[in-house]
């Protein structure tokens, strides 16, 4: 009997291990990309969107539930915005800028990759107090090492409400595209560098069929749009306008269908949901195990 139970026990350990082995090739295989709108976070001082801890804690959950190795975001506030959501995911790290006013772009990134900060990107932030820079990062997974740029574009709110303001805004989107387009193609053209990612709010889709401000971007023969087919998770009708860019380079190790919105909308109450954010997540993946080709 004894002799059973040890054999049924080493059978069991091996299991396990092999199972363990098995997430464990999984995960170095793929790199997870994603980008989060998150809609004014604060640092609980005067916040325009105020949250309580639980708040905070329940977007630490649909950061966690996403599994991004690297995730930008948009509309924070300062360093210490983002600091009260990493308290609960100790297993990130971040970096977030400074010259976007109350509303900068950062990443967050998990601790096992290689990210560094390279600085902010002023070009993008065409005129003051309107926009904001861009944040350029080098980031690597095994075999994969890439420039990342996060952005977040001229956005048409609500406070244009005269036809005169609403042109502006995409006169200054439409400028911003092509900052991008220039951006991503002098450091292909340089060979420096030939991964690129762009990923943040974009504003606009390049579905749109009538005054499309991101034709520079559609038209680059050097960059592809990975998530321009994908849809609004709060306009079900609509196209999404966070999108995730790369180089054509990057896009070899794009994994067809890997595009995704995680619809946190769908599975929790309303008065949570609105808290979280107004954005979802929009992720895919990118195989990391071939050779470097820069």
């Amino acid at each position: 009997m004894k002799k059973n139970i040890y054999i049924l026990l080493f059978v069991l350990l091996v299991s396990c291990s092999k199972e363990t082995d098995k997430t464990l090739i999984q995960t170095g295989k793929n790199l997870t990309v994603g980008t989060f709108n998150l809609e004014w976070l604060g640092d609980g001082a005067r916040d325009r969107n105020q949250r309580t801890e639980p708040d905070y804690k329940n977007m630490a959950d649909i950061i966690r539930k996403i599994n991004a190795d690297v995730l930008a975001v948009q509309e924070v506030e300062n360093a210490g915005a983002l600091m009260k959501l990493i308290h609960y995911l100790p297993e990130y790290s971040f970096y977030v800028g400074k010259g976007g006013g109350q509303q900068n772009v950062g990443v967050i990134f998990k601790k096992y990759m290689k990210v560094d900060y390279l600085g902010e990107y002023f070009p993008l932030a065409v005129e003051s107090h309107k926009t904001r820079p861009g944040l350029i990062l080098s980031c690597k997974k095994n075999n994969f090492d890439f420039y990342l740029m996060v952005v977040h574009l001229k956005s048409s709110s609500h406070w244009d409400n005269t036809e005169e303001k609403q042109e502006n805004s995409k006169e200054i989107r439409l400028k911003q595209a092509q900052i991008l387009s220039e951006w991503l193609d002098s450091i292909t053209n340089s060979g420096k560098e030939k991964d690129i990612i762009i990923a943040g709010d974009f504003n606009d889709t390049p579905t749109r069929k009538k005054d499309n401000t991101l034709i520079p971007l559609i038209n680059d023969r050097n960059l592809t749009i990975l998530t321009g087919a994908m849809k609004s998770c709060r306009y079900k009708s609509a196209y999404g306008i966070d999108q995730i860019v790369a180089s054509v380079a990057a896009a070899k190790r794009f994994i067809k269908n890997s595009e995704r919105t995680y619809d946190f909308r769908s599975s929790i109450p309303d008065a949570q949901a609105s808290k979280i954010s107004d954005h979802c997540p929009v992720l895919l993946e990118f195989e990391v195990v071939s050779p470097d080709n820069d």
